[in-house]
């Protein structure tokens, strides 16, 4: 009785009303809500649809759409239950490569990590739906939180952003225009819009739906070029894993003399040709030693180097300054032989390359074991120079992440490079996922990229996303090709990190809009009522 009392006469203030009451939420769930719970699980499963490999692009607004439709039509107590079917049936199966690969544990707590931070958006969308262009507000908030869990906790987890949805659509110039994160609010505002149309349906609604549409149709038609200031032929070389490719720490030494010998074969075929190329590429963990430690592996790599006339940069695992830690580097060899510059992946992992907290968990999981050492993060801000060609760099999973390639660009890289070792995925969606996302990105950036993949993707993508070569298999095999050097920035580019502000700032100021909004119409109630 005393907390029926206690809740009946405690003043709430406009904030604390739109906050729900998570008990009403789950009072009779099914029954109550059971069409907007199904509409939810089918969004998004089209949310995840729209990613490799399934590719169905269009799935992506539509799945915004039932988000929109799910969330508006039921209070805001219920609004975060919705949000975690959404992003539980968006995320389990996008990262269902986790279980494959890593386990059933870290494919569960990170995707429901994930979902919880759609669950959060879904009621700032709810909490928006009166205020006057709420699909864009409602859009915004969506793409605050794709930004902020891209890069937070431990780093974040970049995956599912909904402007890489884009590639292969009228919208994918707009990557140049607005970059990822920006192409991923068109999207969902996009469908927003749609179904708010849908919902309420007033002339000036159609506005929500015509805005974001013309803006991409405007985008598509003006695409954003960076003039070329000369060309550069690049070789990459894939040298394969033994067996079933997944176990590539067993394997180093034979991935190592693979990777040497296809690169002296490729010296003796340029010769034979009478033709040269200006850098060559091996992928990540092409070498699990230190060169630096390991004077013969120095010297195999240097003869290579000396042998096929170019750079060449190679994937290492350098030790770091404590015997727990080490550093995964691009270390580039002159045509000289001589080690002159390198790359530190900038994101490692969290419980892949390094276990956060060991000296308190550490003991917990017997798999930890098998993570050793610690990788410690780069900075990856400053490209590489080859040869006087500013070339950025990224490892892996960086590709994915905001503050690596685009920050190099802006320093003066010419084209870009992405090693990567994809072997702990092979057979899943994984390798299809992130190479789809350099794609995006070498849009965004108006930038050639490489991909050298250990026994993955490898590839080479123009600067318009259009795949100019790639691997055949997963064994060794090496790609040759021209690629375009180009100075300038994309708007994307330069204004990267005003347009991260604006749309988290933007959502912020919707959230706002709508307490201030509510506090006017309560005051209004209290004022016409004399009781």
């Amino acid at each position: 009785m005393v907390r029926v009392i206690v809740f009946e006469t405690t003043s709430r203030g406009p904030l604390r009303r739109l906050l729900p009451d998570f008990s009403a939420a789950l009072t009779g769930l099914v029954p109550r809500m059971g069409s907007s719970v199904i509409a939810m699980s089918l969004g998004g499963l089209l949310a995840a649809s729209s990613f490799e490999p399934l590719g169905f692009r269009v799935a992506a607004p539509v799945a915004m759409a039932l988000l929109w439709w799910g969330i508006q039509r039921e209070s805001r107590s219920r609004a975060p239950v919705l949000g975690l079917c959404f992003g539980l049936a968006y995320m389990l199966p996008l990262l269902w490569w986790l279980d494959e690969s890593i386990g059933t544990a870290a494919w569960l707590a990170l995707g429901t990590a994930q979902t919880l931070f759609l669950a959060i958006a879904s009621l700032g969308i709810r909490v928006v739906r009166d205020v006057p262009a709420a699909p864009l507000w409602g859009g915004l908030i969506w793409v605050s939180a794709e930004t902020i869990r891209s890069s937070w906790p431990l780093g974040g987890m970049p995956w599912g952003r909904l402007g890489v949805t884009a590639m292969d659509t009228a919208w994918e110039p707009a990557l140049a225009h607005l970059g990822i994160a920006g192409t991923s609010l068109l999207v969902a505002t996009t469908g927003f819009g749609v179904a708010h149309l849908v919902l309420l349906p007033r002339r000036v609604m159609v506005l929500w739906l015509v805005i974001p549409m013309t803006i991409g149709l405007v985008a598509a038609t003006l695409p954003f070029h960076v003039p070329t200031v000369g060309s550069a032929r690049i070789a990459v070389v894939q040298g394969g894993v033994p067996g079933d490719g997944t176990d590539l720490i067993a394997q180093h030494r034979t991935v190592t003399r693979n990777h040497l010998a296809a690169t002296r074969r490729l010296a003796k075929s340029l010769t034979a040709q009478g033709r040269s190329v200006d850098l060559v590429v091996w992928p990540e963990n092409a070498t699990a030693l230190d060169p630096a430690r390991d004077l013969a592996l120095s010297e195999a790599i240097g003869d290579a180097a000396v042998a096929v006339d170019a750079p060449v940069l190679v994937g290492a695992i350098v030790d770091g300054p404590r015997p727990e830690q080490a550093f995964n580097r691009g270390v580039l060899w002159s045509s000289d032989g001589i080690p002159v510059g390198s790359y530190t992946k900038a994101n490692p992992v969290p419980f892949g390359e390094y276990i956060p907290w060991r000296p308190i968990i550490g003991d917990w999981f017997p798999r930890f074991e098998e993570i050793p050492r610690d990788m410690l993060p780069g900075n990856g801000q400053v490209p590489l120079q080859v040869n006087g060609v500013p070339v950025a760099d990224a490892i892996c999973f960086d590709v994915a992440y905001d503050d690596v390639l685009p920050a190099q660009v802006r320093r003066g890289a010419r084209v870009a490079v992405v090693q990567t070792s994809n072997a702990t995925f092979t057979g899943t969606a994984q390798p299809a996922q992130q190479f789809e996302i350099t794609r995006a990105r070498a849009v965004e950036l108006g930038r050639d990229v490489v991909v050298a993949s250990t026994n993955g993707v490898s590839g080479i993508i123009s600067a318009d996303g259009l795949v100019r070569a790639r691997n055949r298999s997963r064994g060794t095999e090496v790609l040759v090709e021209t690629v375009q050097l180009r100075a300038g920035l994309t708007p994307a580019v330069r204004f990267q990190q005003q347009r991260t502000l604006a749309i988290v700032g933007g959502g912020m100021v919707g959230l706002l809009l709508a307490a201030w909004r509510y506090a006017a119409s309560r005051r209004a109630r209290r004022a016409s009522d004399p009781s």
